[in-house]
């Protein structure tokens, strides 16, 4: 048999079948480019695995071999219904064998004919750490499993110095304290109520803390936002209780 690299392309190999021999409860078939068909037949519950190879090389010769729990019970030549080695037969396809698409049958197998006793070629799985999770719904919302705010608070990320951040966003934030106040008080001036200027001012304070989220990409400076907040609220309070 060819040599194979890729286990995924021989797990494909494997086709479920109705089992040949009597006695075993569940059978995979897998015929390689050379014409060659090897068959496993599986019983769990007695932990007995039957392989039969058919080599077309050796004009369809066919070779049986019965394992269980790694220990090899039989090996017989059907041609002649005589006992022979299988070893040489059945050592040429492990790499086929360790592809089988159920780990039951690897592990009844044991690591005989030096075949793998976990299955070879199948999708590969990230592994998740103890604090990630996931629910049937993240598809839905896009949402990717694990407790961000985990990541956040053990996941360290360089700073920058408190100057250079404080020089990024002074003029914005600037500009946004001369607008809202200027705003708010030519409102109070052409109608001259304390109650609409503290609306105003709360209004201001979260329009100005979404502009700094949605179209300057950066976190809201909460003390402009409280300071358009606490005012607007004692603007409002008063105007509300003493007009």
């Amino acid at each position: 048999m060819a040599s194979y690299q890729d286990y995924s392309v021989l797990r494909r190999w494997w086709k479920p079948e109705v089992p040949a021999a009597k006695g075993y409860t569940k059978s995979y078939q897998a015929k390689t480019p050379d014409g060659d068909i090897l068959q496993a037949d599986f019983h769990y519950h007695d932990r007995k695995i039957r392989l039969t190879l058919e080599v077309a090389g050796e004009n369809g010769r066919i070779y049986v071999a019965t394992v269980r729990d790694g220990s090899i019970l039989k090996e017989t030549d059907l041609t002649n219904g005589r006992s022979y080695p299988l070893y040489s037969r059945i050592a040429p396809f492990r790499d086929l064998l360790s592809s089988l698409p159920d780990k039951d049958a690897l592990q009844i197998l044991g690591g005989a004919y030096g075949v793998s006793p976990e299955p070879l070629g199948g999708p590969s799985r990230k592994e998740r750490e103890p604090w990630e999770f996931s629910t049937r719904y993240d598809h839905v919302f896009g949402s990717r499993g694990g407790f961000r705010i985990w990541d956040r608070l053990f996941t360290r990320k360089e700073k920058e110095p408190l100057w250079p951040r404080i020089r990024k966003r002074i003029w914005g934030d600037f500009q946004d304290l001369c607008i809202g106040t200027i705003s708010a008080f030519g409102i109070w001036y052409a109608y001259f109520d304390f109650y609409l200027l503290g609306f105003a001012l709360a209004v201001f304070g979260l329009l100005f803390g979404g502009l700094d989220w949605i179209l300057r990409g950066r976190d809201p400076l909460l003390s402009k936002t409280l300071v358009f907040l606490g005012l607007g609220s004692y603007f409002y309070y008063y105007g509300f209780t003493k007009f």
